[in-house]
């Protein structure tokens, strides 16, 4: 027979509802330099296999001849040349769609991302539109539309690309400065 309780006894107190369990605090983890070189890599060798179908609908003939002497400004000169400027435009569209539209997706990562278990997001972790995609993804396309104003410029461009890049190898949060312009961070699954 269960005891009653005195009318000096107080009952233990009930245990606590399940609705307030929370679920343990986890760490984030940021996708760090190396990791986005290899996705990156894995990246151009999409981008690679698209490039080929391009020149094979879009062919160009060098403008200028094979240089004789090893001079790096004529090579430079007739390496631009093997471009035509149609094939810069299309290149440079389809390098920022890649990128735009594949991380403003619901998968919000590129082939080489997904693959290595990256994924792009906002600082709090929302899904960047394509306005933020397209900000974040400025150093890969830019430099193939300035190549279309010159070597200088396209230099430039290039250089403050890279710079842009490497940053995320000196970033606490693993951020290069295209991610920082467009508020973004790369975080990875951990095994």
């Amino acid at each position: 027979m269960p005891s009653v309780p005195t009318s000096g006894s107080v009952p233990p107190p009930p245990p606590p509802p399940v609705w307030d369990a929370r679920p343990p605090e986890t760490a984030v983890h940021y996708a760090g330099f190396w990791t986005r070189v290899v996705a990156a890599i894995v990246d151009s060798i999409a981008l690679w296999i698209v490039w080929s179908l391009i020149v094979l609908v879009l062919p160009a003939e060098p403008t200028a001849p094979l240089p004789e002497n090893p001079d790096l400004e004529a090579w430079v000169e007739y390496a631009n040349s093997l471009i035509s400027p149609q094939q810069m435009i299309v290149y440079a569209v389809i390098v920022w769609a890649y990128f735009a539209f594949q991380e403003s997706s619901s998968a919000q990562a590129t082939l080489g991302k997904r693959m290595l278990g990256i994924r792009v997001s906002t600082e709090n972790g929302a899904r960047l539109n394509l306005l933020t995609a397209s900000l974040r993804a400025w150093p890969i396309y830019l430099p193939s539309v300035a190549a279309l104003a010159g070597t200088g410029i396209s230099s430039l461009v290039a250089l403050i690309a890279f710079i842009s890049c490497i940053a995320v190898a000196f970033s606490a949060r693993k951020q290069g400065l295209h991610d920082k312009m467009a508020g973004a961070v790369l975080t990875r699954r951990q095994a």
